[in-house]
């Protein structure tokens, strides 16, 4: 029973923050247009340039907590972590440059970068799909009763103005 209703409280919180595939396809842009700014940036090395990038950087992780604010948030929760990695790459590079080239904590680059990579590939996975599930289907209904096994309740404001069962997901058959 725990373990279902951990699913049934993630899904709520998916739906507070659900976004136009299109968006989330112009935010992982502008993710993927700042990274490759960043070598130009670095290599200019003045001041006012790295302040103005590690602005703009702080500006898209902020922007990406339309997403969700976890990894977990459905359906475009990797889109935030996109944006938490994207800024994380950056500052690890940052410190990098300001050290002489050399990572303080040997990996960091890599490891940021790996894992941008790997939320940037789920979050346009979860655009393609229209922000569902692969793999699921939604079921409307205020039925209690799931309509067939491995169906997660979806809650949200009924009609009625009640709070409750308004659809379930479900694996396709």
């Amino acid at each position: 029973m725990r373990r279902k209703l951990l699913f049934m409280s993630i899904l709520i919180v998916g739906c507070a923050y659900a976004s136009s595939p299109a968006e989330v396809e112009h935010y992982v842009k502008d993710l993927d247009t700042a990274i490759k700014a960043s070598t130009a940036v670095l290599k200019k090395s003045d001041l006012a340039s790295l302040r103005q990038h590690s602005t703009k950087m702080n500006e898209l992780k902020k922007a990406g907590e339309k997403y969700g604010t976890t990894a977990f948030d459905l359906p475009y929760g990797r889109c935030f972590s996109s944006g938490v990695m994207a800024q994380e790459w950056w500052s690890a590079q940052l410190t990098a440059a300001q050290n002489g080239g050399v990572e303080r904590t040997p990996g960091r680059i890599d490891s940021a970068w790996k894992q941008y990579q790997s939320n940037r590939a789920e979050c346009l996975k979860a655009a393609h799909s229209g922000g569902k599930a692969p793999g699921t289907v939604v079921i409307a209904s205020a039925s209690e009763t799931p309509p067939r096994k491995g169906c997660l309740k979806v809650l949200g404001v009924r009609p009625d103005g009640t709070v409750g069962t308004t659809a379930y997901t479900c694996p396709k058959q």
